[in-house]
């Protein structure tokens, strides 16, 4: 697997979704102070990547981190 880079604001979703799963994308937009929509780009470079996926129903699931490499 290719080396992903993640951007400062990435590594920071994950530290947030390492702590709280469930968490919302509007919660980590109001938590790092950037909109939801640059959230959700984000979290779409982190699925596309293999470092992230979702499970469960989009407003009752969780985050799953599937492999970080720095």
């Amino acid at each position: 697997m290719s080396e992903t880079k993640l951007t400062e604001r990435q590594q920071k979703m994950l530290n947030l979704i390492k702590e709280s799963p469930t968490i919302t994308g509007k919660q980590m937009s109001e938590t790092l102070s950037v909109s939801q929509r640059t959230i959700e780009r984000d979290l779409s470079a982190l699925q596309k990547h293999g470092v992230l996926k979702r499970e469960g129903k989009d407003n009752d699931g969780k985050w799953v981190i599937i492999s970080v490499s720095h």
